[in-house]
């Protein structure tokens, strides 16, 4: 399949959690992704946290640029 003419839309807020892994699973296979971190809780409440490999300074420095993100609605 030719993905040229497919955009891809910000993140939606309403995404399902399988929405939102397929969402980013898809993006990984058109290499548009260098590192991921997986952040959820599971059905207990418990945090799940799952990463590529990457260092805890580099996980920590990627949450504290999600924090920036969320804080300051994407903008730079």
């Amino acid at each position: 399949m030719n993905n040229e003419k497919v955009t891809h839309l910000p993140a939606s807020v309403n995404y399902t959690p399988e929405q939102a892994l397929k969402s980013s699973l898809d993006m990984c296979e058109d290499g548009c992704l260098s590192d991921v971190m997986i952040i959820a809780y599971d059905w207990e409440g418990e945090l799940f946290v799952r990463s590529s490999k990457m260092t805890r300074a580099e996980g920590l420095f990627m949450v504290e640029k999600a924090r920036e993100w969320s804080m300051y609605g994407g903008l730079k």
